[in-house]
């Protein structure tokens, strides 16, 4: 009978460790189809390619198109002349090279320049500039703590 009760605890450990490993993996199936159950969304780049991406954060709205409209737009060669504090030579969105006849859009904030259709592109969908996040709207936080660029 010694035999028999050994061989009787061996299994129910080892239908308690099943049954502890079917539980575990049921549960954490729940929880990741439960997260990732938004579908994926599609957008388009500027070359009109069709991308799937996730929604990290539905929080984020771009800017209104009026507050977009009002940002200066200059051209390149323009910007040259002007304001010698513009150091980049390409849009940091696109990559491509400015030319002389390019019509850029300043961020008013942080003084960063992009092709205007890349940065209405971007900004339509998120509300800060593209190369340091500098947020052109007002938010209680900006009041409290200021931007490093703005000190």
């Amino acid at each position: 009978m010694d035999g028999t009760s050994t061989s009787s605890g061996s299994i129910g450990i080892t239908i308690g460790i099943l049954l502890f490993l079917i539980t575990t993996l049921t549960i954490a199936s729940y929880f990741c189809t439960r997260a990732c159950s938004s579908p994926p969304r599609q957008s388009r780049d500027l070359y009109g390619t069709t991308h799937h991406q996730l929604s990290v954060s539905d929080n984020e709205v771009g800017l209104d198109e009026a507050i977009l409209m009002s940002y200066p737009t200059l051209l390149y060669s323009q910007a040259k002349i002007h304001n010698k504090d513009i150091t980049s030579s390409c849009c940091s969105i696109c990559l491509a090279d400015y030319k002389d006849t390019d019509m850029l859009r300043l961020l008013p904030d942080c003084n960063h320049i992009f092709h205007v259709k890349c940065v209405d592109a971007w900004l339509r969908l998120h509300p800060t500039c593209p190369v340091c996040r500098t947020s052109p709207l007002p938010t209680p936080l900006a009041e409290v703590v200021p931007l490093a660029s703005r000190v």
